[in-house]
């Protein structure tokens, strides 16, 4: 997949998730223009960055990296209100998201 496709990809999810650019900026410790230029395809984002982000956002990884992978919405959502987290909020949320991710691909393999 594309930088651009992925970026399209990632502006949705955001947007859709209530975060602000500045806030994923600030979680991923980058510049806020690096998530701009990452959303609309100017810059490809790394591997590493892009595994934070799916934990933030609540999606698999391939959603992401694979364009026949066509998903509705997160794999895990919470209810919470965006404006009012701080900066420590947001690795919180994006372990609990990635625990139960993985949490509901164990009961998956399970047969559960």
């Amino acid at each position: 997949m594309d930088s651009k496709t992925i970026g399209k990809r990632l502006r949705t999810v955001r947007e859709s998730t209530g975060f602000t650019q500045e806030q994923v900026a600030k979680y991923l410790d980058v510049k806020r223009e690096i998530i701009s230029y990452i959303e609309t395809g100017a810059r490809p984002v790394s591997t590493l960055m892009l595994r934070k982000l799916t934990d933030l956002y609540g999606y698999k990884f391939s959603y992401f990296v694979d364009e026949s992978v066509k998903e509705e919405g997160p794999q895990v959502s919470m209810a919470f209100r965006v404006s009012d987290l701080s900066d420590s909020d947001l690795p919180i949320i994006a372990q609990v998201k990635k625990i139960a991710l993985n949490l509901d691909s164990l009961y998956k393999l399970l047969g559960e």
